[in-house]
């Protein structure tokens, strides 16, 4: 096989698997959907008729109910309002976040991007 014919299967090889994990990927998006439906109904009716303390049994696992506590993420808008509390002078503010964006690490690599095309004739990024 040569080096052009390898290449050329290597390529085929690579959008077929593009394409399982976009279906994949797709496929696990609806059944989080689903699975996050599911859970509140579940809780709703779970609390409402007192069984947050109940384990329940499903054979090989046991389900219970709990309370979680979901952080949002830590970004540049957040930090600059927290810091405009605790700092008077907004250029100071202003100064270490540019300071934190200018200044965070940069991790380069290669990789391959799929960009497909549309029926319009424009191509666009996925």
């Amino acid at each position: 096989m040569t080096e052009k014919s390898e290449f050329e299967q290597n390529l085929r090889k690579w959008a077929i698997t593009d394409n399982k994990i976009r279906t994949s990927n797709t496929e696990l998006k609806d059944l989080r959907k689903q699975r996050e439906t599911l859970s509140s109904s579940i809780c709703t009716f779970m609390k409402t008729n007192g069984m947050e303390n109940k384990k329940i049994s499903t054979g090989d696992s046991i389900i219970t109910f709990c309370e979680k506590k979901e952080t949002s993420s830590l970004t540049f808008g957040y930090v600059e309002k927290c810091l405009g509390e605790i700092i008077a002078d907004k250029d100071n503010v202003a100064y270490i976040i540019k300071y934190l964006k200018e200044n965070r690490e940069v991790k380069k690599s290669n990789d391959l991007r799929r960009v497909f095309h549309n029926t319009s004739g424009y191509e666009t990024d996925d």
